[in-house]
């Protein structure tokens, strides 16, 4: 999908509202277009080998990614604050949490017990402004762990990837086929009934590239009065922690699918986790293809090779310099 598509994409994002969850997806599916072949750079590592051998995907948090920009968000931290001050206006339940958080941080003891000493000195409003600057340095890391995904690019032949993702040319590239169900090994096994993705699914969307940051405050606030509520009322259920919010209904997806304009060239997707999951979190499906580094060693290269066909892998592709000077690959390996 060029620039211009994957816009259509997010503006039809943005204006679901949640009222019918799958009516919204198959609108959202509609602006789609869907690449016969999406690509998974790695470098060689044991986990990624034996992920390989293996035929799994690994679900992985936002956090866990290498750009600490990767969500590119607006957050109006006055506006949290003022709806925190307003909803919970009892200080010494906001001790509560304050001690909690630093006992969670591994504080020492009594530097907790003087800071609390300093906090009951001041003004509700004093505290709570204190309160709440701590816990926006939170948020974002917040916002990052809520959805698990598995990243790809359009392209098995970009040069910056292979620089980033596959260790400078010395790893290699897995080709998935968009058009071969046959090779999703999920939900075919006993093990599969009660799977969570089994059940809703990891649907695959394309990554938006913006100049403007998303407004994430309506989210962020959620997410911050809920960590709150967690702490200072430890017996309320998750029902009723819920019952004290607006739905958010997408918000998971428009914060995990944009990132600044600066990263368009990526020209990414995303597999998204919709439920909540015990990790490691992950799903099978046999690869159509691999493409080796233009660096890799020849050790590594047989490794590479033995695993794949290990994982029944039928096209082995090696990259080379082309005649014009570019990024080529030629099959070196076909069953």
């Amino acid at each position: 999908m060029n620039s211009e598509e994957r816009k259509v994409f997010w503006d039809a994002l943005r204006a679901l509202d949640g009222q019918n969850r799958e009516a919204d997806f198959q609108k959202l599916k509609a602006t789609i277009k869907y690449p016969t072949f999406i690509y998974r750079y790695r470098p060689i590592t044991v986990n990624n080998i034996d992920a390989l051998q293996n035929n799994k995907l690994y679900f992985s948090r936002s956090s866990y990614y290498d750009d600490p920009f990767d969500t590119y968000l607006h957050i109006d931290y006055k506006s949290i604050y003022q709806q925190l001050i307003s909803t919970e206006n009892s200080k010494e339940a906001a001790v509560g949490i304050f001690k909690q958080i630093c006992v969670q941080k591994g504080v020492d003891g009594k530097i907790i017990e003087s800071k609390i000493k300093e906090i009951n000195q001041t003004s509700t409003e004093q505290f709570f402004n204190v309160l709440v600057s701590f816990l926006t340095s939170e948020i974002q890391p917040l916002i990052r762990n809520t959805s698990m995904s598995v990243c790809f690019s359009e392209s098995g032949l970009n040069e910056t990837m292979w620089l980033k993702y596959a260790d400078q040319y010395k790893g290699f590239c897995l080709v998935y086929s968009l058009q071969d169900d046959e090779k999703l090994l999920c939900g075919k096994q006993d093990k599969c009934q009660n799977c969570g993705i089994n059940k809703f699914g990891t649907p695959l969307y394309p990554m938006y590239y913006s100049e403007i940051r998303y407004d994430a405050t309506k989210y962020a606030y959620n997410l911050a009065h809920e960590y709150f509520l967690r702490h200072v009322y430890p017996d309320m259920s998750a029902e009723e922690v819920l019952s004290q919010f607006n739905p958010c209904v997408w918000e998971k997806e428009k914060v995990t699918l944009i990132k600044s304009k600066c990263h368009e060239y990526d020209a990414e997707w995303r597999m998204i986790l919709p439920c909540l999951m015990k990790e490691p979190v992950m799903r099978e499906w046999i690869p159509y293809g691999i493409i080796l580094g233009l660096k890799i060693s020849e050790n590594d290269k047989c490794i590479v090779i033995s695993s794949a066909k290990r994982a029944g892998i039928k096209h082995i592709y090696q990259s080379v310099i082309d005649i014009n000077g570019g990024l080529g690959m030629i099959e070196i390996t076909k069953d």
